[in-house]
């Protein structure tokens, strides 16, 4: 049987599984003699047009990336490894994609990222005399071996379930217990936690018990940062502009946002984004010319919108947004 279903792939059992479907992974390895550890999970719910995402990344014991999102329809849901920290967002064009076949995609773009363990090669244990529990009334079972795999006794447990069975997890440990591979699938899931998320009742939980200092989760602003990519300066007068990228997938209102310039951690001009383009004259002449350029979806940021500033200052400054519906700049400042 496991060398009917071997080598296992998260992505291909999710193509033959329509529905809903989850796959949880972690794989743990030392590179440099530095412990890495890369957890991801996945979740798919085609009829509700709703999916799933966690990825966490420890190095040498460290987070160094952690984020959970739930999204697909107009309430999107975010927060870091945490999921007491969980924000609610907002996309006002929502496009529902089978997250399993985009995160395959952007890996196959992006070959030397980190991305889901979705697939182990259980070849290594064939040949191996198996130890199976289980219980027949549930046609759930759980085999077990072990083997010496360069000079360390490595412990692997497989579960199946159904008739005939398919394999629906996989755990591989060191003798140490310390887990090296862990691979689960779900075609169901007792807890729909994005419906209590959108009705309240987890947020309402959390705050009962003391988890949360408030009874409604905080809002997130939308996730864009402005990056000027062109720069010139000619005749005393700089121009800065910059795109809103295609990874943009969270759509808002225009009228919600607003651009500013900062000098000296001051706001010396801003711009209400539906308005596409504000000037500002200071009392010693400095002037300053905003514009939003709404290039994609009509009156929501949208790629491939874009800004620029245009001036006759000749400091620094720096380009910030601040989403009035979150009440929050995009890039976490206070000011």
């Amino acid at each position: 049987m496991i060398a009917e279903q071997n080598p296992l792939d998260g992505y291909l059992l999710a193509a033959q599984n329509p529905g809903f479907f989850r796959v949880e992974a972690e794989q743990t390895s030392t590179i440099d003699g530095v412990n890495v550890v890369n957890s991801w999970a996945i979740e798919r719910s085609d009829d509700l047009g709703i999916r799933y995402v966690s990825h966490t990344l420890k190095i040498g014991g460290n987070l160094v990336a952690g984020y959970q999102i739930y999204d697909g329809l107009s309430e999107i849901y975010i927060s870091d490894s945490n999921i007491l920290s969980m924000k609610r967002g907002r996309d006002m064009m929502p496009e529902y994609e089978d997250p399993f076949v985009e995160i395959q995609r952007l890996s196959q773009q992006e070959p030397d990222g980190v991305w889901p363990p979705f697939s182990y090669d259980l070849a290594q244990f064939e040949g191996q005399s198996w130890t199976v529990t289980g219980d027949v009334s549930e046609l759930y079972q759980v085999g077990g071996t072990s083997k010496m795999i360069n000079g360390e006794l490595i412990q692997a447990y497989v579960a199946t379930s159904g008739f005939p069975p398919n394999i629906v997890a996989i755990e591989v440990f060191k003798e140490t217990t310390d887990i090296l591979y862990k691979l689960i699938l779900y075609e169901e899931i007792d807890i729909p936690y994005y419906e209590l998320l959108r009705n309240g009742t987890l947020e309402g939980m959390w705050f009962e018990a003391g988890l949360l200092p408030s009874p409604t989760f905080e809002r997130a602003a939308v996730p864009f940062i402005p990056l000027p990519q062109f720069q010139l300066t000619e005749d005393g007068i700089t121009e800065v502009s910059g795109p809103v990228p295609e990874a943009m997938i969270y759509e808002v209102n225009l009228s919600e946002i607003e651009m500013h310039v900062f000098m000296d951690n001051s706001s010396v001009a801003s711009l209400m984004l539906d308005n596409l383009t504000s000037n500002t004259t200071s009392v010693d002449g400095t002037w300053w010319e905003l514009e939003w350029h709404d290039s994609g979806l009509d009156g929501l940021l949208s790629f491939p919108d874009s800004f620029s500033v245009r001036t006759n200052s000749a400091e620094t400054f720096d380009i910030r947004i601040f989403d009035l519906w979150a009440n929050a700049w995009t890039d976490g400042g206070d000011q």
